[in-house]
């Protein structure tokens, strides 16, 4: 199963295309319940920053769409394997 992650949070803009997406691709109007959310920040030295926050369910979307319209290139796509470890564990176990 593949699943978009944040590779990158230091390269965010706040440009939230990413936010916009979500909400084409589920059918809703405005930013109100969507699945990523952007936060601005100020650092220690009073930078500007963006901090991202995922729901999980983000996953069940295209998720490549998500990664493509990202002008910063913060999402990556992973894949995981987690069936292949289980039968692998099975066998630990079973011996």
């Amino acid at each position: 199963m593949k699943k978009i992650v944040i590779k990158f949070p230091e390269k965010c803009t706040g440009c939230e295309l990413c936010v916009l997406e979500t909400q084409r691709q589920l059918a809703k109007v405005g930013i109100e319940g969507s699945l990523i959310r952007i936060f601005r920040d100020k650092d220690n030295a009073d930078q500007i920053t963006f901090s991202i926050e995922m729901d999980p369910r983000i996953n069940d979307l295209n998720i490549k769409s998500l990664v493509k319209i990202c002008p910063a290139e913060v999402f990556e796509i992973e894949s995981s394997d987690k069936p292949n470890n289980l039968k692998e564990s099975k066998k630990t176990h079973g011996n």
